[in-house]
Protein backbone atom coordinates (compact mmCIF):
# COMPACT_ATOMS: atom_id res chain seq x y z
CA UNK A 1 0.00 0.00 0.00
CA UNK A 2 2.92 2.35 0.62
CA UNK A 3 3.97 2.28 -3.01
CA UNK A 4 0.80 4.15 -4.00
CA UNK A 5 1.74 7.07 -1.77
CA UNK A 6 5.23 7.93 -3.00
CA UNK A 7 5.89 11.66 -3.08
CA UNK A 8 7.36 12.00 -6.57
CA UNK A 9 4.45 10.92 -8.80
CA UNK A 10 1.83 12.71 -6.70
CA UNK A 11 3.80 15.96 -6.69
CA UNK A 12 4.25 15.75 -10.46
CA UNK A 13 0.51 15.19 -10.90
CA UNK A 14 -0.21 18.17 -8.64
CA UNK A 15 2.17 20.40 -10.60
CA UNK A 16 0.55 19.28 -13.85
CA UNK A 17 -2.87 20.15 -12.41
CA UNK A 18 -1.64 23.58 -11.34
CA UNK A 19 -0.16 24.18 -14.80
CA UNK A 20 -3.44 23.10 -16.40
CA UNK A 21 -5.31 25.55 -14.18
CA UNK A 22 -3.02 28.41 -15.21
CA UNK A 23 -3.46 27.53 -18.89
CA UNK A 24 -7.22 27.42 -18.41
CA UNK A 25 -7.08 30.81 -16.70
CA UNK A 26 -5.12 32.47 -19.51
CA UNK A 27 -6.89 31.12 -22.57
CA UNK A 28 -9.34 33.49 -24.29
CA UNK A 29 -11.53 30.98 -26.14
CA UNK A 30 -13.80 28.98 -23.84
CA UNK A 31 -15.64 30.56 -20.94
CA UNK A 32 -16.26 27.17 -19.31
CA UNK A 33 -12.50 26.55 -19.05
CA UNK A 34 -12.03 29.96 -17.47
CA UNK A 35 -14.89 29.22 -15.07
CA UNK A 36 -13.29 26.04 -13.75
CA UNK A 37 -9.71 27.32 -13.73
CA UNK A 38 -9.80 28.46 -10.10
CA UNK A 39 -11.20 25.12 -8.94
CA UNK A 40 -8.45 23.34 -10.87
CA UNK A 41 -5.76 25.56 -9.36
CA UNK A 42 -7.20 25.02 -5.88
CA UNK A 43 -7.31 21.26 -6.32
CA UNK A 44 -3.73 21.18 -7.59
CA UNK A 45 -2.53 23.30 -4.68
CA UNK A 46 -4.36 21.14 -2.14
CA UNK A 47 -2.98 17.97 -3.74
CA UNK A 48 0.54 19.38 -3.70
CA UNK A 49 0.20 20.30 -0.02
CA UNK A 50 -0.98 16.81 0.88
CA UNK A 51 1.52 15.04 -1.38
CA UNK A 52 4.44 16.92 0.13
CA UNK A 53 3.73 15.04 3.36
CA UNK A 54 4.05 11.61 1.70
CA UNK A 55 7.24 9.59 2.25
CA UNK A 56 9.91 9.47 -0.43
Amino acid sequence: MKRYFKRGPWEMAAMALIALGVIMLMQPFALVLYTYSFVTLLAGTALFTVASKFPE
